[in-house]
């Protein structure tokens, strides 16, 4: 992932967690809003979640999720991306799974 498809700064994550819709289902709590030109991805894992190894291991998998169904989403959203306890054990099937049901409810 390049600079320019990631949430860079606070202001950022503020901005989509303030004006976005949210999305919460059982792994992940996802928050999009249309925004900028491009489509930009941020990940929040706070130490609440677990570890550090765990908490980068949530951002291993989201990231390769998105890289993988980058091409169906809208080129204008801005996504933030929070893990739910539950996304703990998780595989990265489980989360690709629970990722597409969000692009199903919201990619139209």
């Amino acid at each position: 992932m390049t600079k320019q498809d990631r949430l860079r700064y606070r202001s950022e994550f503020q901005r989509v967690s303030r004006e976005a819709k949210r999305w919460v289902g059982q792994r992940l709590c996802i928050d999009c809003r249309k925004g900028s030109s491009a489509l930009k991805l941020g990940i929040t894992a706070p130490r609440k979640y677990g570890s550090a190894p765990e908490r980068s291991r949530f951002k291993r998998l989201i990231r390769e999720v998105f890289r993988l169904h980058r091409a169906h989403l809208p080129q204008s959203w801005e996504i933030l991306v929070m893990p739910r306890q539950r996304a703990k054990g998780a595989s990265f099937f489980d989360i690709e799974a629970e990722f597409y049901l969000f692009l199903n409810t919201h990619a139209q």
